[in-house]
């Protein structure tokens, strides 16, 4: 399952799927931090071997969470015809679009109809 380029391209292919059969293609998203056990327990040994500082103990946790990335996978996939779209980012911007892109993708597949403009009335 190939990875697409942009979100753009992914919502548009996903758009077209859903348009194409919006009865069995589903949607999913996957978050994840990568290495958080890990970075816990190094946490805690740092805490109790250097506990001479905390200047250098925030240092740390903030190296820590940089070399961790979060990342967001969305996936659109239908079991009948076998297509598989998935896109992942770890641009924290992005992971906000994606989400409300997920409610314009959620209406197609309720059946109801496009709203005119792009904005909810709710």
């Amino acid at each position: 399952m190939p990875y697409l380029e942009t979100s753009q391209e992914w919502m548009k292919q996903s758009s077209l799927l859903l348009q194409a059969r919006p009865t069995t293609t589903i949607i999913t998203t996957k978050y994840s931090i990568l290495g958080l056990k890990n970075s816990k327990i190094q946490k805690r040994k740092r805490k109790q071997d250097g506990k001479d500082g905390s200047a250098t103990a925030s240092a740390s946790a903030a190296a820590g969470t940089a070399s961790n990335p979060a990342t967001i996978t969305l996936k659109t996939w239908d079991p009948l015809s076998g297509a598989c779209l998935k896109y992942q980012t770890n641009k924290a911007a992005e992971v906000g679009r994606l989400i409300s892109a997920l409610g314009k993708l959620a209406r197609t597949m309720a059946a109801l109809p496009e709203i005119p403009g792009g904005k909810s009335s709710q």
